[in-house]
């Protein structure tokens, strides 16, 4: 699939049934910076610690601050 097609994919809906309303989503671009997150709508108290350990390595110390933000 082309760049061009998985952008009109993925604007089209086509991944939506993959990504459940509990799920986190991390954009990291070519540079390994994180550009973007998505969160679920309720964020668990704790994270579990996977997620966390994502966090922190992006610096990230309050997961309620970033609600759903584009970071870059």
């Amino acid at each position: 699939m082309s760049k061009l097609s998985e952008e009109l994919a993925i604007e089209d809906g086509m991944y939506d049934s993959d990504i459940g309303e509990e799920d986190y989503g991390f954009i990291i671009g070519p540079d390994g910076k994180l550009k973007s997150v998505f969160l679920p709508d309720h964020i668990p108290f704790k994270q579990p610690k996977n997620i966390q350990k994502i966090f922190k390595m992006f610096g990230i110390r309050d997961a309620d601050s970033l609600d759903n933000t584009t970071l870059h």
